[in-house]
C-alpha cells in the first residue's frame, strides 16, 4: 500500500492548479485522474453537427474560460500560465445588451486603471501547462488513466482505492473532480442543486469584422449569448445558454450563422462561418459543507454556477489558492493537513464569496429570463442606471477582473 500526505482526485483545471500550488509545501501529493494525460485539445462529450457550406475549422477548442486578473496572477506564480500568447486574447472592454429591450451597458479596463479586464483562453492550454509543471515537481505524483473506486475513513485519514487495485493512504483527501464529484458522492456530502433547464451550446465562429478585444453578451429570449474574443481578430468563442439547445444543434451551419447574425449583427458584425458545435446541461449546485475531518471539496465539486458571467472557474482557482495557502501553514502550526480546524478555516474564507456569486448569478438568470413586462422594464431601467453611474460601472469592472 502506498501513502501520501494529500490525495487529490481530479486532474482538471482546479485539481492540477491546487497540486502545483503545493510546491515547496513539504507535503507529498498524489493526484488521480480517470481520463488520459493531457496531450491534445479537449472536447465535451456531445453531439456533432453535420458539415455545411459555412463550416469553419478554427483550430480552437470550444471549451474556453474567461480568466480574471486574480486567477491569471495565481496561475503565473505556480507555473500554470501558457507562454504561447497566440493561443489567448486579453479583452479590455465588456458590453451587454438586453435584446428584449433597449438598454445596454459597456465598461472598460481603463475605468479600473488596468491594462485589461481578463483573458479568454482554451481550457486545454492551461491544463497542458499545469500538467507540464506538475510533472517536474518532486513532491507531486501524477496518476492518469486510473479512476477512483472507493474511499474508506481511517483513524488518521482516508484509504483510497483505485480501479486498478492500487491503494493509497492519505491524511487529506481533496475532491476536485467536478460537478458530478465521485468524492462528494462517496463521502455522502449533501448538496443543494437544481437544473436551469438550459444547455450551453459552445463553438467558435468567424465574424466579418474584428472583435476589437471586446467581450460581448446578449440576453435573448432563449438565454444569454456570449461572444468571447480569441487571438484571431475575426474569431470568437461563443457560449449560448439556451432553453432550445436541441433545436440550435439541429440547424445546419448556415442557418445557425444567420440566426446568430440576427442577434449580434448591429454590435458585432455578421457571422460568416462556425466550427463544430457541442452542448452540455447547466446545473446550479452547492455543497452544504465543503470540509469534514481529513476531506475537503474544491471547485465544481463544491459549487457550480451559471456561466453567464464566466466566473465559475475563477471561483475554483480561488478555492485552490486559498486551500494551498492554508495547508502551507501545517508545518508552522504542527498540524496534520487533514486537521478539521485548518479545513474549516479554508471553508469559512471561501464559502461566503462562492455563495454570494451563486446568488448574484441566479438573480441575473431569473431577472433576464423573465418575459414579464414589469420585470423587463425593471432590468432595462437597471442597466441604464448602471451604465450612467460611474461608481456602479467601476464596481462591475472590478468584479470582472476579480479585484
Amino acid at each position: 500500500m502506498d501513502s501520501a500526505d494529500i490525495v487529490v482526485v481530479g486532474g482538471g483545471l482546479v485539481g492540477l492548479a491546487f497540486a502545483c500550488a503545493l510546491k515547496d509545501s513539504g507535503l507529498q501529493v498524489t493526484l488521480i485522474e480517470g481520463q488520459h494525460a493531457p496531450s491534445s485539445s479537449e472536447h465535451p462529450n456531445e453531439v456533432l453537427v453535420p458539415e455545411s457550406a459555412a463550416q469553419l475549422v478554427s483550430g480552437y477548442s470550444p471549451r474556453v474560460s474567461a480568466i480574471n486578473m486574480r486567477s491569471k496572477a495565481f496561475l503565473s506564480r505556480i507555473g500554470g500560465w501558457p507562454e504561447d500568447s497566440e493561443r489567448y486574447a486579453d479583452y479590455n472592454e465588456m458590453a451587454i445588451w438586453d435584446t428584449q429591450g433597449t438598454a445596454a451597458i459597456r465598461f472598460s479596463a481603463a475605468e479600473v486603471q488596468q491594462d485589461c479586464l481578463g483573458t479568454i483562453i482554451e481550457n486545454a492550454s492551461i491544463i497542458s501547462q499545469l500538467y507540464s509543471t506538475a510533472l517536474l515537481l518532486e513532491n507531486v505524483d501524477l496518476i492518469f488513466g486510473v479512476a477512483l473506486e472507493s474511499i474508506q475513513k481511517s483513524d488518521d485519514g482516508y484509504l483510497v482505492r483505485l480501479n486498478n487495485g492500487r491503494e493509497i493512504q492519505c491524511q487529506l483527501l481533496v475532491g476536485a473532480d467536478g460537478g458530478q464529484s465521485r468524492v462528494r458522492e462517496l463521502a455522502d456530502l449533501r448538496s443543494v442543486d437544481w437544473s436551469y433547464h438550459q444547455s450551453a451550446v459552445v463553438t467558435t465562429v468567424e465574424i466579418d469584422r474584428p472583435h476589437g478585444n471586446t467581450a460581448r453578451q446578449w440576453f435573448t429570449a432563449q438565454g444569454p449569448l456570449a461572444f468571447l474574443p480569441l487571438a484571431n481578430p475575426n474569431y470568437c468563442s461563443i457560449v449560448w445558454s439556451s432553453t432550445e439547445a436541441e433545436r440550435i444543434l439541429a440547424l445546419d451551419n448556415k442557418a445557425f450563422c444567420d440566426q446568430l447574425s440576427q442577434i449580434v449583427g448591429k454590435q458585432a458584425g455578421s457571422v460568416v462561418s462556425c466550427d463544430q458545435r457541442f452542448s452540455f446541461p447547466l446545473t446550479q449546485r452547492h455543497a452544504v459543507q465543503y470540509a469534514r475531518e481529513n476531506l475537503v471539496l474544491i471547485g465544481d465539486a463544491a459549487h457550480t454556477i451559471h456561466p453567464l458571467a464566466g466566473q465559475g472557474v475563477n471561483l475554483g482557482f480561488a478555492d485552490a489558492q486559498t486551500l494551498a495557502q492554508t495547508l502551507h501553514q501545517c508545518r508552522f502550526e504542527s498540524l496534520s493537513p487533514g486537521d478539521l480546524k485548518l479545513l474549516k478555516r479554508f471553508e469559512n474564507r471561501r464559502k461566503p464569496e462562492n455563495i454570494l456569486m451563486a446568488a448574484v448569478m441566479e438573480g441575473f438568470k431569473r431577472l433576464f429570463g423573465s418575459d414579464d413586462p414589469g420585470i423587463r422594464w425593471l432590468r432595462n431601467t437597471g442597466l441604464r442606471m448602471v451604465n450612467s453611474t460611474g461608481a456602479l460601472k467601476t464596481m462591475a469592472a472590478k468584479l470582472a477582473t476579480g479585484s
